[in-house]
C-alpha cells in the first residue's frame, strides 16, 4: 500500500510542487478507497479482466465448465422425467401382457364353452386397444416409443394388423464430458414392432469408382492422409494425400502432375474398383511406391510395392468399400452388376406386392420401389454398411421374400427360402418332424410310386437332393424334380410331359406314411391332409407348395393378434404357440424396464458427480474472484487514514506564507 504513496520531499522547494506531490497524493488515495468500496459492495476482487490477467483467465474456464455441468444437469433432470413416464407405461403393458398370458392358458384347455370363448375375444381385443392407446403415450409433446419420429404417433390400426409408424432411434442428451445418454425407450425395443431384419446373405461386395469416398473404403475404415512416395530408383517424388476426400482426388494428384526421370506416372482405377500403377508411354522400367513415415496411405489404397522391382503395370487390391444409398447396382458383385429387370416379390398377409426395379440405378432407387409398393417394409442398409436388410413394421402377418420367376431375390441375398435354409428355422422356428425310415410316398406320371426318407436332412437344399438323387428316381422321363417355386417361396415337384404316343399320364402325387407330419411342415401337403395331387399341363404335371419359412414381428401386438386368430379358429397348436410369444413378450418388457432402472440409477450419479463437480467449481472461482473482506476493510481504513492526512498536508501546503520560511 505504502508503495502507492507519492514521497514527500525534506527540504527547501516550490510551492508548485508541494502542491503537485500532495495533491497526487490524495488522488491516489481517493482511486484506492473507491475501488475498496466497490469490492466491500461486491464481494469481488476481481471487477475487470484487467485487474488481473492470470486469474480472470482462471475464473473464465471455471464458469465456462460450471455452464456445461448446468446444462447437463437439466438434460439429466428432463431424461429422469421421460424415463419415469416412459417406466409408468411399461408397467402397465406388462400388466396387460400378463393378464393374457393367463388368458391364453385357460384358452388353451379344451373345456371353454362358447360364451367363455367370446368373452375371451372381447378381452382380448379390449386389451389390444389399451395397448394401442399406451403405445401413443405422449410426454411433453413427444410420443415416448416412436424412436426418432417423436411427432409421429407410434403405432396405427390398418386392416386390423398393427402397424409401426416410428422407428428404433435413440434420442442421445449430453449427460458428462464426451458422454452421452439415451432418454427414451424405442418401441422396437420394449414393444418389438419391427421384423428380425432379413439381411443380405449376398456378397454385393461394389466396386469403387472415382466419385467414391476415402472414407468408405477398407470396409468404412477410410484411408488414413498422408503422403505416398513414388521412386524408380535414380528419382523420387512424394505426392501429399492430406486434403484428397475421394478416390478422383487421388487420381488427379498423379495424373500429369508426377515424372519419374521425365517419364509420367498414371493411376488409373479399373472396372473391378481397384487402382493400377503404370508409366505412361507403356514401357519397361523400375517403379516402386511407398508410404512416407509412419503413414499407411498407399497400403490403405492398395498400391503399396513390397519387392526391389515389381512387375508393371502394378495392379492394387481390392479397396472394399461399404455400400451408400448412391452405390450404382452396375457397382455391386465387383463392378459385374446383374440384370434387375425380373424384379421379386413380398407377400404380407394375403396380399402380395410385386417389386420391379428395371429402371433403378442405385440402392436408392431399390428402396424406394419397396417403399412405394405399399408393403409394410422398412428397406435400408445395415449399419456396417456391408449389406442392406429388411424389416416388417406390420404385426399379426406373415411375410416372405420371394422371386417373380428370375433369381434377384436371391442375387440380392434377401430370399426368405433358399437351399441353405435350415429345417430347424422353418415354421416360425418350429422346424421340421422328421422320424426314423420314409416318411413321404410320391406318385409318378405312370402310377409307380417310392419312397422318400428325410433322416438326417438339416437343410432345404438336403431334402431337395433327398428326392433327385433317390435311386428309384432316375427315369428322365417319369423323374420327379424338386426345386424351389419360381414365384414367390415354397418346394415345387415336377415332371416331364409325357413322351409322344403315348397315354395321357396320371398327375403326380405326395402322400404321408404313418401319419407323418414332414410333408405339411414341408408345405407340401395342406395341414390336415395326407396327400396332395398335381397339376397336369403342356409342360407336364406340377405340385407348386407352400412357404414352410414366413417371417412375422415378434411383439406384443403380433402375439394378441396371433392369440386371437387361433382362439377364433379353435386351433389349440396356435393358441400355444401365442402363449410362447407372450412369454417372449414379459421377458422383453422386464428386460427394457430392468435397462431404464440402470439407466435412471446412472443419472442418479452422474447428478451427484455434477453437483460434487460444482460445488469444487464454485469454490475454485471464489478463491480466484471473491475478496477477502478482513483484509479489504482493514486496507479501507488505513487507505481513509492515509487519504485524511492528505487533505491536511494539502490544506496546510494552501495556506503558506512568508512568515513559513523565516
Amino acid at each position: 500500500m505504502l508503495n502507492s504513496f507519492y514521497p514527500v520531499v525534506a527540504g527547501r522547494t516550490s510551492d508548485a510542487q508541494s502542491r503537485y506531490r500532495t495533491l497526487y497524493q490524495v488522488q491516489a488515495g481517493k482511486i484506492g478507497i473507491s475501488r475498496l468500496q466497490d469490492e466491500l459492495a461486491t464481494g469481488r476482487r476481481i471487477l475487470a479482466p484487467s485487474d488481473d490477467p492470470t486469474a480472470a483467465i482462471r475464473v473464465i474456464g471455471l464458469q465456462r465448465e460450471q455452464e456445461f455441468r448446468d446444462q447437463a444437469l437439466v438434460n439429466l433432470q428432463s431424461s429422469t422425467q421421460f424415463l419415469n413416464a416412459t417406466e409408468a407405461n411399461l408397467a402397465n403393458i406388462q400388466n396387460v401382457i400378463t393378464d393374457m398370458r393367463g388368458l391364453s392358458v385357460a384358452a388353451s384347455s379344451n373345456v371353454i364353452s362358447e360364451e367363455e370363448r367370446q368373452g375371451m375375444l372381447t378381452e382380448i381385443n379390449s386389451s389390444i386397444n389399451r395397448l394401442l392407446s399406451t403405445a401413443n403415450t405422449k410426454y411433453q409433446d413427444r410420443y415416448l416409443f416412436s424412436g426418432g419420429s417423436v411427432s409421429t404417433s407410434t403405432v396405427a390400426l390398418n386392416r386390423d394388423l398393427v402397424q409401426f409408424q416410428g422407428n428404433d432411434n435413440s434420442l442421445l442428451s449430453i449427460a458428462d464430458d464426451g458422454q452421452y445418454m439415451a432418454h427414451n425407450v424405442t418401441g422396437q425395443k420394449a414393444l418389438g414392432l419391427m421384423s428380425t431384419s432379413v439381411v443380405s446373405t449376398a456378397n454385393l461386395s461394389p466396386a469403387a469408382v472415382a466419385s467414391t469416398r476415402l472414407a468408405d473404403l477398407n470396409l468404412g475404415n477410410g484411408v488414413s492422409p498422408g503422403a505416398i512416395g513414388f521412386t524408380d530408383g535414380v528419382e523420387t517424388v512424394t505426392i501429399d494425400t492430406a486434403n484428397a476426400a475421394s478416390i478422383k482426388d487421388i487420381l488427379d494428384k498423379v495424373n500429369g502432375k508426377v515424372k519419374l526421370s521425365g517419364r509420367d506416372i498414371t493411376l488409373s482405377l479399373q472396372t473391378n474398383g481397384t487402382l493400377r500403377v503404370d508409366y505412361a508411354d507403356g514401357l519397361p522400367g523400375v517403379l516402386r511406391i511407398s508410404d512416407v513415415g509412419t503413414g499407411q496411405t498407399a497400403t490403405e489404397l492398395g498400391i503399396a510395392t513390397n519387392v526391389p522391382a515389381p512387375t508393371l503395370p502394378i495392379d492394387g487390391g481390392k479397396l472394399n468399400p461399404i455400400l451408400r444409398l448412391t452405390t450404382k447396382l452396375s457397382q455391386l458383385v465387383d463392378g459385374a452388376g446383374f440384370n434387375a429387370t425380373e424384379g421379386f416379390r413380398i407377400t404380407q398377409g394375403n396380399r402380395t406386392y410385386t417389386i420391379t426395379i428395371g429402371t433403378a440405378e442405385t440402392l436408392e432407387d431399390v428402396f424406394n420401389a419397396i417403399h412405394r409398393s405399399g408393403a409394410s417394409i422398412r428397406a435400408d442398409i445395415t449399419p456396417d454398411g456391408q449389406s442392406i436388410r429388411l424389416r416388417s413394421t406390420e404385426s399379426g402377418s406373415d411375410f416372405s421374400i420371394g422371386e417373380n420367376g428370375g433369381q434377384l431375390a436371391e442375387r440380392l441375398g434377401i430370399r426368405t427360402l433358399t437351399a441353405q435354409t435350415r429345417l430347424d428355422q422353418l415354421n416360425h422356428g418350429r422346424g421340421v418332424s422328421i422320424g426314423d425310415g420314409a416318411e413321404i410316398v410320391l406318385t409318378r406320371s405312370d402310377g409307380t410310386t417310392f419312397s422318400v426318407d428325410l433322416t438326417g436332412s438339416s437343410t432345404i437344399q438336403d431334402v431337395i437332393d433327398k428326392v433327385n438323387s433317390n435311386v428309384q428316381n432316375q427315369t428322365a422321363t417319369l423323374k420327379i424334380t424338386m426345386s424351389l417355386n419360381s414365384v414367390g417361396n415354397g418346394l415345387t415337384l415336377s415332371s416331364p410331359p409325357a413322351p409322344d404316343g403315348t397315354a395321357t399320364p396320371v398327375p403326380i402325387s405326395i402322400y404321408a406314411l404313418r401319419g407323418s407330419q414332414a410333408a405339411w411342415d414341408l408345405g407340401l401337403i395342406p395341414p390336415g391332409l395326407d396327400r396332395k395331387d398335381g397339376v397336369l399341363s403342356l409342360n407336364g404335371s406340377q405340385i407348386v407348395g407352400t412357404d414352410p419359412n414366413p417371417q412375422e414381428v415378434r411383439g406384443v401386438f403380433n402375439s394378441l393378434l396371433r392369440l386371437r386368430e387361433a382362439l377364433t379358429k379353435s386351433d389349440a397348436g396356435q393358441i400355444a404357440r401365442a402363449s410362447g410369444l407372450l412369454d417372449e413378450d414379459l421377458d422383453r418388457l422386464s428386460g427394457s424396464r430392468g435397462s431404464l432402472g440402470i439407466s435412471l440409477q446412472q443419472i442418479d450419479d452422474l447428478e451427484r458427480n455434477h453437483e460434487d463437480r460444482q460445488n469444487e467449481l464454485k469454490a475454485a472461482e471464489s478463491e480466484n474472484l471473491d475478496a477477502d473482506m478482513a483484509s479489504v476493510i482493514t486496507e479501507l481504513n488505513a487507505r481513509q487514514v492515509a487519504y485524511e492526512a492528505g487533505l491536511k498536508l494539502l490544506a496546510n501546503n494552501s495556506k503558506l506564507s512568508i512568515f513559513d520560511f523565516i
